[in-house]
């Protein structure tokens, strides 16, 4: 993410694009954005009785396109939305998805 308020550089564009290409990835990342803060690991939903390291490579996927952090507190995880990079993200592609004025 670039320093300037919700802009995002060109790849990070494509990775986010990218990490939500997956439907587990998109129902991991809406249970952590519904839980309307930080939320434990354990309490992610059942993903279709997916193998835990299967979750663990999807979260992260979304910590890499910078959409979710991961704090480590011992063998426990704690997600986050992080709606700044989520903002810049819908923000890049109306201007990109925009005719041109």
């Amino acid at each position: 993410m670039d320093k300037r308020k919700n802009e995002l550089a060109p790849d990070g564009v494509l990775a986010i694009t990218k990490a939500l290409a997956d439907a587990r990835r998109v129902g991991i990342l809406t249970s952590i954005a519904r839980a309307g803060g930080e939320m434990p690991c354990c309490q992610l939903p059942d993903l279709g009785k997916v193998s835990a390291a299967t979750i663990s490579h999807h979260m992260k996927e979304l910590e890499n396109a910078g959409l979710i952090a991961i704090r480590r507190e011992g063998k426990f995880a704690h997600l986050r939305l992080c709606d700044d990079v989520v903002d810049a993200y819908c923000d890049r592609m109306k201007e990109m998805l925009s005719p041109p004025p």
